[in-house]
């Protein structure tokens, strides 16, 4: 059994191949739906839907067929613009394009933080988008509860452009305050927080922050923790670091680290709301549940 699956986010669309159980991550590529869309009177950008059509012909010189989601970017669509993307990816690359709601991303990405841990305690999973952030606070691996944010990692970087500059103006406390003014009190305290929906252990390693052992569960794919008070210190020295620095050690992903900056305060945000000890970033994505659910769909 083998198919591709594409996530086309706010900021960034994530390919994946599943090929007999196992699930290859082609990478991410940048393409700034949610940033454009603003530009461009709330319309998806052209050249936008042609660098996806660009990254669809490569994914199929390698599978026959694919599935592709859009989130929270695809959500803001008129009704009409959105019949008229779907019909395109019909037409053009035989593919079926579902939106998924912010509960279904959630929905997906927590079944793959959660599954094969053995972990019982209340904790929480944080799903960063661009566009979006959602909270699902876990309990015996159920969903006790859901918050969903609308807003995300661009929208904190466009209200605060210095983010985008090299050397950052802008004082922490008054972007985290922004920040935690977006979100409502959420009256949960948990243990551990799960950064979950992008590539936050590529931000840690490609910055050299240290990451310490995750000796409070076993799984493949969470297997760093931080504490929190470490992370914050993190999270202030990320705003003095040289972002041009960051950039010529990533020539290929340097648009990346336009929202990078933006991300760290909704996800410090959270943490606090959530009153979180301990994070443990991953780069676990829906991707990862909706494999599972394609995979028994098919057999």
């Amino acid at each position: 059994m083998k198919f591709g699956i594409i996530e086309i986010g706010s900021t960034n669309t994530k390919a994946y191949i599943y090929d007999n159980e196992e699930l290859k991550n082609l990478g991410k590529t940048y393409i700034a739906f949610k940033s454009n869309f603003n530009i461009n009177n709330k319309h998806l950008l052209p050249s936008d839907v042609e660098k996806l059509d660009n990254l669809i012909e490569d994914l199929k010189k390698d599978v026959d067929k694919i599935y592709a989601y859009g989130t929270s970017i695809f959500r803001k669509l008129e009704a009409d613009e959105l019949d008229e993307f779907t019909k395109r990816m019909k037409d053009k690359h035989d593919i079926d394009f579902k939106v998924v709601t912010a509960d279904e991303e959630s929905q997906y990405t927590v079944d793959g933080v959660i599954a094969n841990i053995d972990y019982y305690e209340k904790m929480a999973v944080v799903i960063g988008g661009g566009g979006s952030t959602e909270i699902a606070i876990i309990e015996n691996k159920k969903v006790i509860k859901k918050i969903n944010c609308d807003f995300g990692a661009i929208d904190i970087t466009d209200n605060f452009p210095d983010l985008k500059e090299d050397i950052t103006e802008t004082s922490f406390d008054e972007m985290i305050d922004y920040t935690l003014n977006l979100i409502d009190d959420i009256d949960e305290s948990v243990e551990i927080l799960v950064l979950a929906g992008g590539d936050y252990i590529y931000f840690y390693e490609t910055v050299g922050y240290e990451m310490l052992p995750n000796n409070i569960y076993e799984d493949k794919n969470q297997p760093y923790i931080i504490p929190f008070d470490k992370a914050n210190e993190y999270d202030h020295d990320i705003l003095k670091k040289s972002l041009n620095a960051i950039k010529e050690k990533c020539p290929d992903n340097e648009s990346w680290w336009d929202g990078a900056r933006g991300m760290r305060f909704c996800m410090n945000a959270v943490a606090r709301k959530v009153d979180a000890k301990y994070l443990v970033p991953t780069r676990i994505n829906m991707l990862i549940g909706i494999a599972n659910e394609i995979k028994n769909s098919l057999k």
